[in-house]
């Protein structure tokens, strides 16, 4: 067999020659553009050009600070195309956080949309590695060059690129660095996952399996979840992979906003976190939404409400993904396998809630502690949740060595206490830091929070432990209600206890009008520990 490498480039050419004239929509501020992937590929070349032609060393980090544009795709392709690594920025990140990125990661260049100039220019000193600054420039004029640090250029994209020949640079070497993304940071600094061409090349394949997301040339596929998280899931070198239809959603979120474009764009795809979800399905009521064949979301569980209301929408529940950013998105899908019966209602609810089944290409096994010994997938035994794979990290950005998240043995640990039954249907009963210990005995988080998010008043629910005398640990809720509903903290423990353990029920019900979410869109429990647990109770 011939040794052909798996690299971005060669996605990047199929899209190029057969599928030339599928289209790539943009929304810009005002306007949503069209663009075709022939125009794409010729300006994404001229920027693979540009970028080789600053004297960038090969494996050099290139930045991004930028919303989801066609220019921000066609960055994540030059980079790796032209030897470097793409580095997609959080731009949700606090400024300690997001100079501690940069310089971890050690960006040179930072490509930059011009509305978010003011954030990142005032931060330029601090970022030791930067030497090139290239504005995006849609939304205002670009700063003055005598206004940056000493040694940092400046660029206009549009002019890096006109100047440029489209003349593509061929990467030989499968396994060297295309991208790095990092992890949210919720307990210390944010750690590096750095992916080779060959890992991104394997994940968009495995994105179009038709037991996982089944991207193909018929969809148009609309991700919701941004670059830097784990490279938008992966969904543009798929979908480019595919040659699928792509929609880019750029810097407005809201409900409204999304709910138009999947209308106007007949997005068949689209993926997002369940605080996302919540806000655009219920503005897709009364809309066209006969395009819509599968809606994913990932990051936390899917409220059972929102659920019910993608089935009423579009004859499906939202389809849960389990993945991090050292799985590279997609490890687990919830997809209804075809044994299971359609028409059984607490079937189809149990897959739903679950994290669903492997995607080929990625194991999983649970184990009990320290010993590494393997639990029986039967459903009740409970244990972390470990797994690998060729998208699986071995180690985080600066490790020499396999990481300490690795075990001897190879397996990814990923912090999360499972089960899984002889289906192979993950159930996450929590993460390990976010087990309850109360009196001896375990109370799950997740499914405490589940138990109150089944309450159709609730809006969403986060459960945390806090410190009491007498049973070590008691759980507190704290939780948002949906608009105009009010509900007595005694009513809802009414509604829980002939659905959960006796001692499960929360000591304490908080309501808020939303809950901190960390960069990437889960709960902030670090914040909420910070605000409810600093007390012991009785």
């Amino acid at each position: 067999m011939q040794a052909l490498p798996l690299t971005v480039a060669q996605l990047f050419r199929r899209a190029k020659r057969p599928f030339g004239q599928k289209r790539i929509y943009s929304a810009e501020p005002g306007a949503l553009t069209v663009t075709t992937y022939t125009a794409w590929a010729e300006r994404t070349e001229r920027l693979a050009s540009a970028l080789r032609g600053m004297g960038l060393e090969d494996g050099a980090r290139v930045g991004t600070f930028a919303s989801s544009t066609v220019r921000h795709l066609e960055i994540s392709f030059a980079a790796p195309l032209a030897g470097y690594v793409f580095h997609p920025l959080n731009v949700r990140l606090p400024e300690d956080q997001l100079c501690y990125v940069v310089n971890n990661a050690a960006d040179e260049v930072i490509f930059v949309d011009s509305a978010l100039l003011p954030r990142l220019v005032p931060l330029l000193g601090s970022l030791k590695s930067v030497r090139r600054l290239v504005v995006i420039n849609e939304a205002g004029a670009s700063p003055a060059a005598e206004s940056l640090p000493p040694g940092i250029g400046l660029s206009d994209y549009e002019e890096l690129l006109a100047a440029a020949p489209a003349s593509p640079y061929q990467v030989e070497d499968e396994m060297a660095a295309a991208s790095v993304c990092y992890t949210s940071g919720t307990t210390g600094n944010p750690k590096g996952v750095v992916y080779s061409q060959r890992s991104l090349w394997l994940h968009a394949m495995s994105l179009l399996q038709a037991d996982t997301a089944a991207i193909s040339e018929s969809d148009t596929v609309l991700p919701l979840v941004p670059f830097f998280h784990a490279n938008a899931w992966d969904m543009g070198y798929a979908a480019v992979a595919a040659g699928a239809d792509l929609v880019l959603p750029g810097a407005d979120l809201s409900g409204p906003a999304i709910a138009s474009l999947m209308e106007r764009c007949r997005v068949t795809c689209a993926t997002a976190v369940p605080a996302l979800w919540s806000r655009i399905l219920p503005e897709l009521q009364g809309r066209d939404t006969s395009s819509l064949r599968m809606l994913c979301s990932g990051g936390s569980a899917v409220p059972t409400r929102l659920t019910q209301l993608c089935r009423e929408l579009t004859g499906s529940p939202i389809m849960q993904v389990w993945g991090m950013t050292e799985t590279g998105a997609y490890a687990s899908m919830a997809r209804r396998r075809p044994h299971i019966d359609p028409t059984d209602s607490a079937a189809l609810a149990a897959v739903a809630s679950s994290q669903g089944v492997p995607v080929a290409g990625v194991e999983f096994r649970i184990v009990q502690g320290e010993t590494l010994q393997e639990l029986p997938w039967d459903g009740e035994s409970a244990g972390e949740l470990q797994c690998r794979g060729p998208w699986v990290t071995r180690c985080y950005h600066g490790e020499q060595e396999p990481s300490a998240s690795v075990t001897a043995d190879g397996w990814f640990r990923t912090g999360d206490a499972a089960s899984i039954d002889h289906e192979g249907y993950i159930r996450l009963r929590d993460r390990l830091k976010d087990l309850i210990k109360s009196g001896g005995e375990w109370i799950p988080s997740v499914e405490l929070e589940a138990a109150l998010e089944s309450h159709p008043g609730v809006e969403s629910a986060a459960v945390i432990g806090v410190p009491s005398e007498r049973w070590d640990e008691r759980p507190i809720a704290i939780i948002t209600l949906v608009d105009g509903c009010s509900i007595a903290p005694e009513e809802l423990l009414d509604w829980l206890r002939p659905r959960i353990v006796k001692f499960w029920l929360p000591d304490e019900i908080h309501v808020l009008l939303e809950l901190p979410m960390t960069s990437v869109g889960k709960v902030d429990k670090k914040a909420l520990r910070h605000s409810f647990a600093l007390e012991t109770r009785p």
